[in-house]
């Protein structure tokens, strides 16, 4: 039987699973949330892009007079128009390519959709989240049509754009309006970062893998360990506010020699540093809140080596001594684990984290976390000394329409309509791929208390401050041959068999070399429209050091 013939009623299927009104089933989002986070293959050179004019768009803001209803509502009301204009027969099934470990935020909203639109989807899986893009670059060639709809990886926008496979979306957006009025859009710069490439609209945002710190609560506000670090450091326990607190607190529970449940070692902190995730989530959370910037936007000039690069990948080897040791010798999955097992005080990932160390089928931590935006970094702006938060959002996913889908406008109204105020609440907390990023799932007191169930009360409070201070995704052509070459690099550095600034230097070289591989004028014009879309305060630390 296929997906889309064994309707289930949306609710009931929630209730079923127990995701969407159970507290504990809420927070069993285990690791099949973030099978989304393997990097992609190394991405093969694109086809010579069309002409495309730069403009820079402004951060998402409601349409002025936006149309009739709901976002829901409207993407609904046009579907039906459509079948009612005969121009999607009734009855017609549109092809949604997505990973099958995410099915459960996808199937049990397919027959209420069919039912209200007479617009079938069947969902076409992928076991390996790499898959997706191999798929795309191909049917980029073969021109097809098999495919109407995907949900990517941020990461791989460039590379589908300059393909051509990525459709634009400005004018459905200006049609069907799918942000919302300010009470419902999503928190900004995500909701523009996630959509946007050279300034104009080629997705859907279907969710923020922004990063937060989930640490020990239990730990770090126990009396008697506030008053020891007190005395030794000099100022009070709590979540680290910037990087070089998050080394004192590691530090310091590091050589408390505590043990874990199972009677190893409690280590001080686990922040990736491995060969997958290293520079792509550690350094350059670290680097950007120092006033990083990745490339100059008047040449393409690599930054990386810059140096708050050096001191950015400096300060991670000063944590490595007080972190397990599989920060630097595992993979993602080893961050979600050891921390739920109770071996690290300090851990900086994905939002589903806290759902892994808050369920107890896989967590001996349960109660005991605590969840705050990522630590940043003390930069003078204008003769004032601020603190700079930066939160990395990685391979974030987003909805594309296929630029050969038959049915393109049927296929953009779905992804608005699973994505609405309305109906994506009802998504985000079902174990899978998709996290929350609109402000009503975070203060409407219903759809927050929702939202409570599954993340807890305190991430929910914390999360819409990590997306206010995110920045995006490498969305470049190439972006992995990029970042695959810093990932190893800081991992080295991290591992003891490199230097900094060497390592960065290579680095720089390496990106210097595919930059001209790529098309420098190509990768300038696309990292000059993104620029604009980091967080203002990241943009007045790079005007007041001259980089833009």
């Amino acid at each position: 039987m296929s997906e889309r013939e064994e309707k289930i009623e949306r609710r009931g299927y929630i209730k079923y699973l127990g995701a969407a009104v159970a507290g504990v089933a809420v927070a069993a989002a285990g690791f099949a949330v973030y099978e989304a986070t393997k990097p992609a293959p190394p991405t093969p050179p694109t086809p010579t892009p069309p002409t495309v004019t730069v403009t820079v768009t402004p951060p998402l803001t409601p349409t002025p007079t936006p149309p009739p209803g709901t976002v829901s509502e409207r993407a609904v009301v046009g579907a039906r128009a459509l079948v009612e204009k005969g121009i999607v027969p009734k009855g017609t099934v549109l092809k949604l390519l997505h990973v099958a470990g995410s099915r459960a935020q996808l199937y049990p909203f397919l027959g209420e959709w069919e039912d209200k639109t007479g617009i079938g989807v069947e969902l076409v899986t992928v076991g390996v989240e790499g898959d997706i893009f191999t798929k795309l670059m191909a049917e980029a060639t073969a021109k097809t049509g098999i495919y109407d709809m995907a949900t990517i990886f941020s990461t791989w926008m460039g590379d589908l754009v300059e393909a051509g496979i990525a459709k634009p979306l400005d004018e459905y957006y200006k049609k069907y309006e799918p942000v919302g009025p300010p009470e419902v859009a999503p928190i900004e710069p995500l909701g523009s970062y996630t959509t946007m490439y050279k300034g104009k609209r080629y997705s859907l945002f279907a969710d923020a893998d922004v990063y937060t710190l989930t640490y020990r609560k239990d730990l770090i506000e126990n009396p008697d360990y506030m008053s020891e670090f007190k005395a030794e450091y000099g100022y009070d326990l709590k979540p680290p506010d910037t990087w070089e607190e998050a080394v004192d607190v590691a530090k310091f529970f590091n050589e408390k020699d505590l043990k874990a449940p199972d009677g190893t070692k409690l280590y001080g902190a686990f922040f990736y540093a491995e060969p997958g995730f290293a520079g792509y989530t550690t350094w350059i959370t670290i680097f950007v809140s120092k006033g990083g910037i990745l490339f100059s936007p008047k040449d393409m000039k690599s930054m990386v080596n810059t140096p708050e690069g050096v001191e950015a990948l400096e300060l991670m080897a000063k944590l490595v001594p007080y972190m397990h040791p599989e920060t630097v010798t595992g993979t993602w999955a080893s961050l979600y684990q050891r921390y739920s097992e109770g071996k690290a005080v300090l851990a900086m990932a994905w939002p589903s984290l806290i759902k892994w160390a808050q369920d107890p089928a896989t967590s001996v931590v349960v109660g005991k976390n605590g969840s705050a935006p990522v630590p940043g970094a003390k930069v003078t702006v204008a003769g004032t000394e601020k603190i700079i938060k930066a939160a990395v959002n990685p391979v974030n996913w987003v909805g594309m329409v296929s630029n050969y889908s038959k049915y393109p406008e049927a296929a953009y109204l779905f992804l608005q309509w699973w994505t609405s105020p309305e109906i994506g609440y009802e998504v985000c907390p079902i174990k899978g791929i998709m996290d929350a990023y609109r402000r009503n799932w975070f203060e409407s007191e219903k759809e927050r208390l929702h939202m409570e169930m599954a993340y807890t009360p305190e991430f929910i409070k914390a999360f819409p401050k990590a997306i206010a201070s995110s920045f995006p995704d490498l969305m470049l052509p190439g972006a992995w041959s990029f970042l695959e070459v810093l990932n190893k690099n800081v991992n080295a550095v991290c591992a003891g068999t490199k230097e900094a600034k060497p390592a960065l230097d290579e680095t720089a070289a390496a990106w210097e070399e595919t930059t001209d591989r790529l098309g420098r004028d190509k990768l300038l014009e696309a990292w000059k429209a993104t620029v604009p879309l980091y967080p203002k305060d990241v943009q007045d630390v790079w005007k007041e050091k001259g980089y833009i």
